[in-house]
C-alpha cells in the first residue's frame, strides 16, 4: 500500500464530508433561500456545488484506488493535479478579490490532498 496516496484518499474524503454537511448549511441551504437571487443563477450554482461534491468524491476513490495498486497513474496524476490546481485557484481567488483566508478554506484542505498525492505519485 502506498501510505501517501492513502493520506491523499483520507484527505479527499473528509473534504467531500465537510462539503457536504458544512457546506450544505451554510452555502447550498442559504443559497437555495435565496429569493432576490433569480431561479437560473441560483440553481446552476446549486447544480455546481453538487458537481463540486461528485468531484470530491471521485477524488477520494481515485486516490483510494492508487493507494492499494488498482488505479493507472494517469488517474493519480490527474487526481493530484486537479487536487493542486484547486488549491491554487482558491488562492488566487483570495488573493485577486482580496477575501479573508479564514472565510476561503478551500486551499488548506486542497493543497495536502495535493502534496500527498504527488509525494505518492514520487514513491
Amino acid at each position: 500500500m502506498n501510505l501517501w496516496l492513502a493520506a491523499a484518499a483520507i484527505i479527499a474524503l473528509a473534504t467531500t464530508v465537510v462539503h457536504a454537511w458544512l457546506g450544505g448549511r451554510e452555502i447550498a441551504r442559504p443559497l437555495l433561500a435565496a429569493e432576490r437571487l433569480r431561479n437560473v443563477p441560483k440553481y446552476t450554482m446549486y447544480y455546481c456545488w453538487h458537481l463540486v461534491t461528485i468531484i470530491l468524491a471521485g477524488q477520494a476513490l481515485a486516490f483510494g484506488l492508487a493507494a492499494f495498486g488498482h488505479a493507472s497513474r494517469d488517474l493519480t496524476i490527474f487526481a493530484t493535479v486537479s487536487a493542486g490546481l484547486f488549491a491554487l485557484w482558491s488562492l488566487g481567488m483570495i488573493g485577486g478579490l482580496r477575501l479573508r483566508l479564514a472565510h476561503f478554506p478551500q486551499w488548506a484542505l486542497f493543497a495536502p490532498m495535493a502534496a500527498c498525492g504527488a509525494l505518492g505519485l514520487w514513491w
